[in-house]
């Protein structure tokens, strides 16, 4: 099965030389099936992603953590059930045939089923016993290449010959669950697991097996490991060549494969309306993060505009552009918007819409001058604000020279200036008069992407009577695209025409 080539790692690495993808994709399609046999219901379109990136991360080792955020009874807990539970009979048979990729399975493939209370864990572990001690699972282990029977009770049930086990716990504040070493931890309802239990007590018991963190469940009103990890793994997947860790599942991807759920689903937006929190938070996937966010996913979604894709050349009107300089690991975004000038309000507000980005990440400067310049080339541009602080000084400067014939805002960077640019952009979303791209072939693209995880990261933070929005403290998290997007409304506001006010002079009654 396959050839002598490299597994390339996502960290760079060559982990395996003798062994191919191609290796790898084999035996995961041979563990799917064995994953369809156990459950007895094959994996539908929207589950079998999940599994197989699961069973990819497991074999390879590559420490990973994999979000699963699917819609309420779609089969998310028992799609991981079945998955696990096959590599647990499978694994170390397949340790001795692969002894450099999967020898670490010899002795068994350990498993951690863990939920925030006990009764939620409860629920995950039932259906492993469930799943291994089925009629099924018995035909398979009686299979003299499998050679295997389960035994245990309580809190722990194992394979007695292969050594696997699955063994029930709880990340709850103050559980005492130090000490225990798996290669896969699944913690079941992650949404409201607490985060400091699963970075200092949970993680580590994946240390010395490179082992694999699954965490499953739906979105709620706060921001917490779950939340976190979500985006932490969207902005992974931004990144060249990474693999896809986390998944989703809306009502509607479900029913396409189910159709009694889409009748169910119907009947429930009746019953307790389609935009009620708990439609929202269930069957839509819609994080409720109303406060301390400068957008939600909702929000976002509204602002998009489904029939719009990117435009990559614009000469009819003139147009806006905001560009944010790069500084040390931040990328250079410029943000091309659109005004519609004919047709301002009673307030002086005007529609704006995001025509395009041109993301610079990883080009020196002296190629980005020109590379800016010949993008820019394609609109009709009245003018450029740019953000002054640090680099953006120079970057003003050069564009004047290499721009004579366009107006060029240079702001400042201080909090009062800052204040008025994002307290003008939450105005213009509050009123409705700004939109980007929502077309599925804009969605594509990693522009896009990246513009909706910055969007949907960015925090609010008051300082005094100045509001600051910047991304939050994680890694990897950046806000270039919300600060170019700020400048290039902000121009709107800063070259208005004035208003005019009449009074009655005294020498002329």
């Amino acid at each position: 099965m396959g050839g002598a080539v490299a597994v390339q790692e996502e960290d760079g690495a060559e982990r395996f030389p003798e062994i191919s993808q191609e290796t790898v994709d084999q035996i995961i399609d041979k563990l799917l099936l064995v994953v369809d046999e156990l459950s007895g219901h094959p994996l539908r379109h929207y589950q079998k992603p999940l599994a197989r990136r699961i069973l990819e991360s497991v074999i390879l080792g590559d420490a990973r953590t994999i979000t699963s955020c699917m819609a309420r009874q779609s089969g998310k807990t028992e799609t991981i059930v079945n998955t696990i539970a096959a590599a647990m009979i499978m694994f170390p048979k397949l340790a001795p045939i692969f002894p450099n990729l999967m020898g670490r399975f010899a002795e068994g493939v350990w498993v951690g089923a863990f939920a925030p209370v006990d009764d939620m864990a409860d629920n995950l572990y039932s259906r492993f016993v469930t799943r291994l001690t089925s009629e099924r699972a018995q035909e398979i282990m009686q299979d003299p290449e499998v050679d295997d029977k389960v035994s245990g009770k309580g809190r722990e049930l194992k394979l007695v010959k292969s050594g696997s086990l699955v063994r029930k716990q709880t990340c709850h504040p103050r559980a005492q669950i130090e000490g225990r070493t798996y290669h896969v931890v699944l913690v079941d309802e992650a949404q409201v697991a607490d985060e400091r239990v699963i970075n200092k007590s949970i993680s580590p018991m994946l240390a010395s097996t490179r082992g694999t963190m699954v965490l499953t469940g739906t979105p709620t009103y706060f921001k917490g490991i779950f939340y976190k990890i979500i985006q932490q793994n969207r902005r992974l997947a931004n990144r060249r060549g990474q693999r896809q860790n986390h998944f989703e599942a809306t009502w509607k991807d479900v029913a396409k494969a189910h159709p009694d759920y889409g009748v169910y689903i119907e009947a429930e937006k009746l019953k307790i309306g389609e935009d009620s929190d708990e439609f929202k938070l269930s069957y839509r996937l819609i994080w409720m993060l109303d406060r301390g966010m400068l957008t939600t996913g909702e929000k976002f979604e509204a602002l998009c505009d489904s029939s719009m894709q990117v435009v990559k050349a614009w000469n009819h009107t003139p147009v806006l552009v905001g560009i944010d300089p790069a500084r040390k690991q931040d990328a250079t975004i410029v943000t091309v918007t659109w005004v519609d000038w004919d047709h301002p309000d009673e307030f002086g507000m005007y529609e704006h819409r995001v025509l395009n980005w041109l993301d610079l990440s990883g080009l020196e400067w002296e190629e980005q001058y020109y590379r800016i310049v010949d993008w820019l080339s394609a609109y009709n541009i009245w003018a450029i604000c740019i953000d002054v602080g640090g680099v953006g000084d120079v970057v003003a400067s050069r564009l004047k020279v290499l721009m004579p014939h366009v107006e060029i805002v240079e702001c400042n960077s201080d909090l009062g200036a800052q204040s008025k640019r994002w307290k003008h952009l939450m105005e213009l979303m509050r009123q409705g008069k700004l939109a980007w791209p929502g077309h599925s072939k804009a969605r594509r693209l990693k522009v896009w992407r990246r513009f909706q995880t910055q969007m949907e990261d960015a925090e609010l933070r008051f300082q005094g009577p100045n509001i600051i929005v910047e991304a939050p403290d994680e890694t990897g998290a950046h806000d270039d695209y919300v600060d170019s997007l700020a400048l290039s409304v902000w121009a709107s506001a800063e070259m208005s025409m004035p208003e005019i006010q009449t009074q009655e002079n005294f020498f002329y009654r």
